[in-house]
């Protein structure tokens, strides 16, 4: 059987497809469903001389992708149809019945014991263990806090490859960093160091920086990357609006820079962020799932690369796992749920997008059990909706005991850590969109130094007394019906 996809125009795909057979008739919806189509590499939008609206291009993609996904993949899409409803109605239940009825019926909790018990780590890991489908691995993991520190290892990163370069990104911005990061990549590329980049076809298009800016001029640094020797750029494609929020650059399979950051001048220099850097088992698993992600966007396998030695046994800080969001599955959210669930002693939350009532129940719940819980979000998100949304979240934490802090500027750090011995940190906000939708990852940490150094270095600096909310913020009728909103689809 050939199955391919010809070049399709922005309303429709043309399908082209040859069976060669013998014997009884073959159901070609039956091969469609079962063998789909031969994945086609996206190229980069509006690299050209053209000036599009950039609303228009990502509309255009995602009706595009949406139609190319609905002929290859009927069954898939039909389960993308069916079951993301079902999630959404269910979450939309629990959050009517838990958070905007339960809570209120709830009396306010008693103060934080001064001694309280941690919770049962090896219970915790095999609860986890079930729910994520894979153990735990030995792992060297560093943190950068400031956007200086990641900017560095990022350069450290690309300069340490050997073989190989892979990168994930979601919004990669046509200013100074954006630039410095694309010369980096295409500076290393050469006959023996391939690099491959992923980068998200809605990114730039949503988000880029400055918004006046036309599809082609968001999209500038990454037309350029895909011109130059030896680098091969494909679009992720974002079919049924489904983007790829990851950031990843991964070295020879043994060594990955992740986080919160874009390459991006704000993400280095004005959000307050967290990036991290891991090698050893885990750093291969990462570059197996890129290798299968690479492949079903289209792109030609890799050269095999030899497995990644285990990180230095002095190294090692962290005994950790991937957790991650994609069609059908969010092991992320099980997993952060999970921990919280257990949690005894304190839970610390940072997120610019706090809009899951399931986390928020299980937050204070937590607090109710006599955990000590705080919560660091923003009203400068730069996003009206997620700003109303935080305020009315703000209240509803500190009606439930929970001490709320208010980062004074742009917040977008992503991570929690429980008890001092579990934490998570990566690209997944607590939202509808990443906990539900989006493709995202992370790392869930136990038992290790690390955990530790995450709450001194990077969590207890912004408990400050300062930024604490004392009192219920003011809100509007206006602000709740927004919540609501953001609850669901934010």
């Amino acid at each position: 059987m050939e199955l391919r996809s010809e070049p399709y125009l922005p309303t429709f795909i043309h399908w082209r497809l040859t069976l060669r057979h013998s014997g009884a008739p073959i159901s070609v919806g039956l091969v469609l469903a079962l063998a789909g189509c031969q994945a086609v590499p996206a190229r980069v939008s509006s690299c050209g001389p053209e000036s599009a609206p950039r609303k228009a291009v990502v509309v255009g993609q995602i009706l595009s992708d949406t139609t190319r996904e609905v002929a290859c993949h009927p069954l898939r899409s039909a389960g993308t149809v069916v079951i993301e409803p079902l999630l959404t109605a269910r979450a939309a239940a629990y959050d009517l019945t838990r958070k905007r009825i339960g809570l209120h019926l709830l009396p306010a909790p008693g103060p934080v014991p001064a001694n309280r018990p941690v919770l049962d780590a090896d219970a915790l890991e095999a609860e986890l263990t079930r729910v994520s489908g894979d153990g735990l691995q030995p792992a060297a993991v560093s943190l950068f806090a400031t956007g200086a520190d990641a900017l560095d290892a990022l350069r450290q990163t690309i300069a340490s490859a050997e073989r190989r370069i892979d990168v994930i990104m979601f919004l990669w911005d046509n200013d100074p960093v954006g630039w410095d990061v694309a010369r980096l990549l295409a500076a290393r590329a050469g006959p023996t160091l391939e690099v491959r980049v992923l980068v998200d076809g809605g990114g730039n298009m949503l988000q880029g920086e400055p918004k006046e800016a036309t599809a082609g001029e968001a999209n500038a640094v990454v037309c350029w990357l895909s011109r130059q020797p030896y680098v091969r750029v494909i679009r992720t494609r974002n079919p049924f609006a489904r983007f790829d929020h990851r950031k990843l650059v991964l070295v020879d399979g043994r060594l990955a820079w992740s986080g919160g950051r874009n390459f991006t001048r704000e993400s280095f220099f004005v959000a307050h962020d967290l990036t991290y850097t891991v090698t050893g088992l885990l750093a291969g698993t990462m570059a197996v799932r890129y290798e299968d992600f690479w492949r079903e966007q289209g792109g030609p396998p890799g050269a095999p690369l030899p497995p990644p030695p285990p990180p230095d046994a002095p190294a090692v800080n962290a005994q950790a796992r991937l957790v991650r969001t994609r069609p059908y599955q969010s092991n992320l959210a099980q997993t952060v749920y999970t921990a919280v669930a257990r949690a005894r002693h304190h839970v610390y939350v940072t997120n610019p997008y706090f809009t899951d009532g399931r986390l928020l129940v299980e937050l204070t719940e937590a607090r109710r059990r006599g955990a000590d819980v705080r919560v660091i979000l923003t009203l400068e998100s730069g996003s009206p909706l997620t700003d109303a949304s935080n305020r009315v979240t703000a209240n509803r934490l500190l009606r439930a005991g929970v001490r709320v802090y208010l980062y004074p500027s742009l917040l977008h750090a992503k991570a929690i850590s429980v008890d001092g011995v579990w934490a998570y940190l990566g690209t997944g906000n607590f939202d509808a969109l990443s906990l539900r939708h989006n493709r995202e990852f992370g790392l869930a940490v136990s038992h290790g130094p690390v955990v530790a150094e995450l709450e001194g270095r990077f969590f207890e600096p912004d408990l400050r007394p300062e930024w604490e909310v004392r009192k219920p913020l003011s809100v509007t009728a206006y602000e709740y019906l927004l919540e609501a909103f953001a609850s669901l689809f934010g």
